[in-house]
């Protein structure tokens, strides 16, 4: 494996085989083998999507940026040359600067092009590959969007918003809860088998909705998983010992960072709090994050803040109550979602009449 340093131009990872261009020779000292396989995919009538793909290695990005070679996708580009050309759009990783490209590599070598480090690896090892494609795993995170009408927040007759999520015992109704419209998850992940694989399925499905975990063993797994599929801020964690978690949140975090580090991704930003049943929470506990009232009863209850997830489970004639008393986020199962939207809908309603 040889790497050679650059600038970074256009930030992104690409693995691909390289195609050489330069000014004297474009597209015509591309390899006939790579040729013949753009050639293929066109005769075969492939979609642009389904094109082999390739890396450009060439002289400078000015040439670089306009080849294009029939039935090819350019997934990167690395230029030998530091001239930029800023009126140019890159939308692909792109490093220029690289000293010596041209003689470094041939073609239909296999090449890396990190944008983020400005690093240009050709013929890479196999512990190298497997790094970077993890590391396009990890950054490549299928998106979704929620749009239909069952996703919109429910808001009562006066105005105000209720988070409604949907509890679930591992991935357990994740798809029904989702389909259902719940506005975020609140997961218990104790006494589950898998519990990297579980939290990353619902992370992952659940695309940036709100996601709080109860947990009390495998943080780091967690963690792991927050890293590859969470945005900032989405994922919470809570346990019936607060301070504990808290401390092995903060031992994990020191492995997270390194391994972070080693993939080029931001080290994922978790809240932690405490999570009680109703009847046995001291109203002055202000770590509390979620207080599961399905249960008991609603009183001895302390002060709610917007952050608090209460547990209602099945009994939704509670909402109108909670929201007078302050909550703004509520859990019921996977099938009551839609219902739970629909009472918030309600409450205020008499009032008008």
């Amino acid at each position: 494996m040889r790497t050679l340093e650059g600038t970074s131009r256009h930030p992104g990872i690409a693995i691909a085989v390289a195609a050489v261009v330069d000014a004297k020779m474009g597209i015509n000292g591309v390899s006939p083998a790579l040729l013949q396989t753009g050639i293929t995919a066109l005769r075969r009538g492939a979609t642009t999507s389904d094109y082999p793909e390739a890396i450009i290695a060439c002289d400078s990005l000015a040439m670089g940026a306009v080849s294009r070679i029939p039935g090819i996708n350019t997934i990167g580009i690395a230029a030998e040359s530091d001239t930029d050309v800023p009126d140019i759009e890159i939308d692909v990783p792109c490093v220029i600067g690289v000293t010596d490209l041209l003689r470094s590599v041939s073609e239909d070598e296999i090449v890396i092009v990190d944008g983020y480090r400005g690093e240009v690896h050709i013929d890479p090892d196999p512990q190298t590959v497997a790094h970077y494609q993890q590391a396009l795993e990890r950054r490549n995170v299928r998106e979704k969007v929620f749009i239909t009408s069952e996703h919109i927040p429910a808001r009562t007759q006066s105005g105000e918003t209720i988070v409604v999520y949907a509890r679930l015992r591992g991935a357990d109704g994740l798809a029904e809860s989702l389909e259902a419209g719940a506005d975020g998850l609140l997961v218990d992940l104790r006494r589950i088998d898998d519990v990297a694989g579980t939290s990353g399925e619902v992370l992952r499905e659940a695309a940036g909705k709100p996601v709080v975990f109860v947990v009390d063993v495998h943080i780091i797994e967690v963690l792991r998983a927050a890293m590859a599929y969470c945005t900032p801020g989405q994922m919470t964690l809570v346990a019936e010992n607060a301070g504990l978690l808290r401390s092995q949140v903060e031992s994990a975090m020191d492995q997270i960072v390194l391994e972070a580090l080693q993939l080029d991704i931001e080290a994922p930003d978790v809240a932690v709090g405490g999570f009680a049943r109703a009847g046995t929470c001291s109203p002055e506990d202000s770590s509390l994050l979620v207080i599961d009232t399905a249960e008991n009863e609603l009183e001895g209850l302390p002060a709610m803040h917007e952050d608090i997830v209460v547990i209602i489970g099945e009994n939704l004639s509670r909402i109108e109550h909670l929201v007078q008393v302050g909550v703004r986020r509520i859990a019921v199962g996977p099938g009551r979602v839609a219902d739970a939207k629909y009472a918030i809908r309600s409450i205020g309603s008499e009032d008008e009449a």
